[in-house]
């Protein structure tokens, strides 16, 4: 695909869609590929939030290893 085809397909794509949350996270991401945002400037409070709250967690050694989820998820599927 050559750069005028990739255009009209985004072009297209964008015309076609009604769903405003979907045309605000194409923004968002075009404006991080851009450099014109920090990805972290483009998460809601909830998505910061969680992410904070994560880094909290893992501060403070309440983490568990792959392993340990691994063998938590087939305990409970098996």
């Amino acid at each position: 695909m050559n750069v005028a085809e990739i255009k009209n397909d985004l072009h297209r794509v964008i015309v076609e869609t009604d769903d405003l949350e979907i045309l605000e996270q194409m923004m968002a991401y075009i404006a991080v590929l851009r450099d014109e945002k920090k990805i972290w400037d483009t998460l809601s409070d909830a998505e910061k939030e969680s992410i904070q709250r994560g880094l909290a967690d893992m501060d403070a050694g309440r983490t568990k290893t792959n392993e340990e989820v691994r063998a938590k998820v087939s305990s409970i599927f098996n």
